[in-house]
């Protein structure tokens, strides 16, 4: 679980793959019309940087590609998928991702596709849209972002991960926000899990999680909200456990892009 400084110096390019991605979203959005259209762009994007196409993923009935690119009520589906977030994909067959709806304007767009450089991996996620959002979505994303600045505050070495999970709980609760968070029908009982050469690797923040962080451990951070017909809202990022707390190793901005 705690990673060399080598391997963190991989993670960290791997986010700036990530984040100059974020970048080209706007213009990608000015012709991509479908949910598809938008991935092939993304992919096409990291694959002539690099990327090797694949994503190494530790779990059950998992592919090793991944990319979660969805748009409005098609993102708040339940599907195949064990995470937080599933969308329609392009059939039964492969109940999750990117489908083939149309973008629409003032629905949010989540974007949450692992970099991978020389095998090392970046998690992140954020959300875009043409034209501002209704604003009960806005003050959703807001909370996702005080969820993760406290966890980013409380996750210092010596912390206990089922205790970061609660705080994520108690701020969601407050804010009205538990019916949705981290998925539907249910959502999944964590708000964390460490990345490295694969996604999902330990520790997990989440529910019973015993774990106590230690400096070096790397850790995607995903609290997000699902509203049924709507969409989905939040935030992911790859952050480095220190002394002091988490860091943010991804630097494109938190906040909802409008395009």
């Amino acid at each position: 679980m705690v990673k060399s400084e080598y391997e963190i110096d991989r993670i960290r390019a791997a986010a700036e793959m990530a984040d100059g991605m974020y970048e080209k979203v706007p213009e990608f959005l000015e012709t991509a019309q479908t949910e598809l259209e938008l991935s092939v762009m993304v992919e096409a994007y990291y694959r002539k940087r690099g990327h090797p196409g694949i994503v190494p993923t530790r779990g059950f009935n998992l592919d090793i590609v991944y990319g979660h690119i969805m748009s409005g009520e098609d993102a708040a589906l339940g599907s195949s998928s064990p995470g937080p977030t599933g969308g329609r994909g392009l059939g039964p067959f492969y109940s999750q991702g990117a489908g083939m709806a149309k973008i629409k304007s003032h629905s949010p767009i989540l974007i949450d596709y692992c970099a991978n450089i020389n095998g090392y991996l970046s998690d992140s996620t954020r959300i875009f849209s043409l034209g501002n959002l209704k604003g009960f979505l806005e003050r959703a994303h807001g909370v996702m972002l005080e969820v993760q600045e406290t966890l980013m505050r409380l996750g210092v070495p010596g912390a206990r991960a089922r205790d970061l999970y609660q705080a994520a709980l108690n701020i969601v609760e407050k804010a009205g926000l538990s019916s949705g968070f981290m998925g539907i029908p249910q959502g999944v009982p964590f708000v964390g899990h460490g990345i490295g050469l694969e996604l999902d690797e330990w520790p997990v923040i989440g529910k019973g999680s015993e774990t106590l962080l230690e400096k070096g451990m790397v850790i995607a951070m995903e609290p997000k909200v699902v509203f049924p017909g709507e969409g989905v809202v939040g935030i992911e990022n790859t952050l480095l456990v220190t002394e002091k707390g988490l860091e943010k190793i991804n630097r494109f901005p938190d906040g909802i892009r409008v395009c």
